[in-house]
């Protein structure tokens, strides 16, 4: 009994992001895991995103948040009705079509339930345009439906894996810079990129966004804080975070709303730690 226990431990599948996210990090996360701390009190992630760095590393406390309304609602929803995302998205993959796509999008906008919320964005993710979760400045989704043949709506034993590794994880939708300031916690920051894409949420980030976000960083630095920033590799950015340690890697970009901002593109990674 006790091999078979530790045979379905071994078995049990790893989380990985449940949404194609515009910046997703899955192409630099060897990058990122060779950059993290070796010992930090609790984990926070104000950009969550698809959340990748976080499923990756798993910590046993961490503090997930995002501007984007719905987004947070789906992490809330896979945290805390896993069961009713999945049934959900069991009817958006069954009735899939056009007309269904059009109609899920208005309902996003008007939905109230946690879990309807959570399986409407994973469905609409999988199956809009290049995966890219649009939102207009009314913070409505408008982002066109993507001609898949046969798109992979529902991924049910990654979903619960997700749901478990979120578990220990407090979920809020606020802006970066309402996260808690902590000693000893790390955050990793990755905002919209600077000149790439701010479309996912309604307010957008330019300039000034980027410049309080390095404020922000030297916040954490001063409460003897953590931090690592994945950016675009521009002028302002380096200018900014001219304190800190910078580093360039080269990273795939496969969501792009332009399609000359796909492929090969050099990224800086900042930390305030060695």
């Amino acid at each position: 009994m006790l091999q078979n226990l530790h045979r379905r431990a071994r078995e049990a599948p790893i989380a990985r992001p449940f949404l194609k996210w515009v910046g997703g990090k899955r192409s630099i996360l060897p990058e990122l895991l060779a950059r993290m701390p070796k010992d930090y009190k609790g984990y926070c992630e104000p950009f969550l995103g698809g959340g990748a760095l976080y499923f990756a590393v798993k910590p046993k406390r961490g503090y997930l948040s995002d501007v984007n309304y719905h987004l947070a609602l789906t992490f809330l929803a896979v945290k805390n009705d896993v069961n009713g995302v999945i049934a959900n998205l069991k009817i958006h993959a069954v009735r899939h079509g056009k007309e269904y796509y059009l109609r899920a999008r208005e309902r996003l906008g008007k939905e109230k339930e946690q879990a309807k919320i959570g399986a409407l964005l994973i469905y609409l993710n999988k199956t809009c345009y290049n995966g890219l979760c649009r939102v207009n400045r009314a913070g409505e989704f408008n982002a066109p439906i993507g001609s898949y043949e046969a798109p992979a709506i529902l991924d049910e034993d990654n979903l619960r894996a997700a749901s478990d590794a979120l578990q220990g994880a407090e979920i809020k939708q606020h802006e970066f810079w309402q996260a808690k300031v902590e000693t000893g916690t790390f955050y990793y920051l990755d905002p919209p990129y600077h000149k790439v894409y701010d479309g996912y949420a309604a307010g957008r980030f330019g300039d000034e966004d980027h410049k309080r976000l390095a404020a922000f960083c030297r916040e954490l630095d001063k409460a003897g804080c953590l931090f690592m920033v994945s950016n675009s590799n521009t002028a302002l950015i380096r200018s900014l975070y001219g304190k800190f340690k910078i580093e360039q890697v080269m990273a795939s970009r496969f969501v792009s709303c332009k399609p000359t901002q796909r492929g090969k593109e050099t990224e800086l990674i900042v930390r305030n730690y060695e």
